[in-house]
């Protein structure tokens, strides 16, 4: 079972896009079209500025495309 970060409407709208330096967060589309992204996020540098947001994101049960 591999687990995500899955933002709500607003969330997203707030965080998609974010850059910092050379990263950029975008969130893509699970086997279930919901908007996801890695968990790893929560430990890079970049997003440090937006960490306690992005720690606030649902935790879900990631979907592969069949």
């Amino acid at each position: 079972m591999i687990i995500v970060l899955h933002p709500n409407a607003e969330e997203y709208v707030s965080l998609n896009g974010y850059q910092n330096n050379t990263s950029e967060l975008l969130f893509v589309l699970d086997g279930s079209d919901r908007y996801i992204v890695g968990l790893e996020v929560l430990n890079d540098p970049n997003f440090t500025e937006i960490y306690d947001q992005l720690n606030q994101l649902e935790r879900i049960e990631y979907t592969p495309y069949p």
